[in-house]
């Protein structure tokens, strides 16, 4: 559990804060910061809406009894950049995720169905006094397609022309590569127009680029636009992925 607060942190960049945790057993360690970049020494948070942020901590130091405080920090690891946003209060559980955890299910079939799970050490049948029964459901998260970043708009004689740069899931670490796999069956990105709350227009585009028409603008606003507020996402078979709302401005 943790014992303090959780700021809000920043993504793609070390945070210089800190988190204390009390552990139920064993013990923690540092890592190198490239064991961390790679994936080592993970967490996952869950706040008070029920969300889970993972989290990488290089360092990890003892500071009391089954006491670290765990520090340098890679936030809104996995997709959630959103969760990494909120402030998340002391008591919040902490789940380390290393090799002692396993996948729900590795069926496609299973997602979204409420399953019955009875859990025992591995020297003992499911049917003994220590095993603890739970229903737990598995949902889509880790095969939604990662958010788009780099969202960029400029005018052009048909309209504005709207660019992102695509993430991906897979095999995406490599510096060598010009462009990273696509790790989808197909590429898809669906764009939405905003005014405030509002969704305004909606495009459904296979390329990570998207025409506003300049028609379309005079419909939407009366007048054209120094600034444009847009959401977008890429799509795979399960629906949409991760979002990116962000206001940009046309150049």
């Amino acid at each position: 559990r943790t014992l303090g607060p959780i700021a809000p942190g920043p993504v793609w960049r070390w945070h210089r804060g800190s988190v204390d945790v009390e552990i139920s057993g064993g013990g923690l360690a540092s890592v190198g910061d490239a064991a961390a970049l790679a994936g080592e020494n993970a967490f996952a948070v869950r706040g008070p809406d029920g969300r889970w942020e993972i989290l990488c901590a290089a360092q990890a130091e003892l500071i009391g009894p089954r006491t670290y405080r765990l520090s340098r920090l890679l936030r809104g690891l996995g997709g959630s950049e959103a969760e990494a946003a909120r402030s998340v209060p002391a008591g919040a559980l902490a789940v380390r995720l290393d090799p002692a955890l396993v996948p729900l299910t590795d069926a496609v079939a299973d997602l979204g169905v409420p399953w019955l799970y009875r859990v025992a050490p591995t020297e003992r049948d499911h049917a003994d006094p220590s095993a603890v029964a739970f229903t737990a459901t598995a949902g889509a998260d880790a095969l939604r397609p990662l958010a788009p970043v780099h969202v960029r708009a400029r005018r052009e004689p048909g309209g504005i022309r709207i660019r992102w740069i695509r993430r991906t899931r897979r095999d995406g670490d490599a510096w060598e590569p010009a462009e990273v796999p696509l790790g989808e069956s197909l590429e898809a990105y669906a764009l939405d127009v905003l005014q405030g709350a509002t969704t305004l227009r909606s495009f459904v585009v296979g390329v990570p680029e998207c025409l506003y028409p300049a028609a379309d603008e005079l419909a939407d606003f009366g007048a054209p636009q120094a600034d444009l507020a847009v959401r977008v996402a890429q799509t795979n078979a399960f629906g949409r992925g991760f979002e990116t709302t962000v206001t940009v401005p046309v150049a």
